[in-house]
């Protein structure tokens, strides 16, 4: 469920960024006298993971919320296509991936 869905997928490697950041700043408490060095390094990851949020978001605004077909669930589509972030079903805006309407028969 993690990694399901575009918006899920960015927001996941955001937030790694942010882990890796505050990792490469306690490589700086270790190493001493390499200190302000991994400082800048890890404070600066973690300044790329707040603009890779704030580009998620900006990009969530714009997304089209539909409802899943499978599981009933409110979700947001980025693009022509993508997972529902629920129990992962390809969804598409484009009316070619849409599947056949089953043959309506004439009593």
């Amino acid at each position: 469920m993690l990694l399901s869905g575009k918006l899920n997928k960015i927001r996941t490697f955001a937030l790694l960024l942010v882990f890796l950041g505050v990792g490469v700043m306690y490589i700086g408490f270790v190493i001493p006298s390499w200190m302000v060095v991994f400082f800048i390094l890890g404070l600066l990851t973690v300044c790329a993971s707040v603009g890779i949020y704030f580009w998620i978001g900006m990009l969530s605004l714009q997304s089209v919320p539909v409802e899943c077909p499978e599981c009933k669930k409110q979700t947001k589509l980025l693009g022509k296509r993508d997972e529902c972030s629920h129990c992962r079903a390809i969804l598409s805006l484009d009316p070619k991936d849409a599947p056949d309407a089953p043959p309506k028969t004439v009593n």
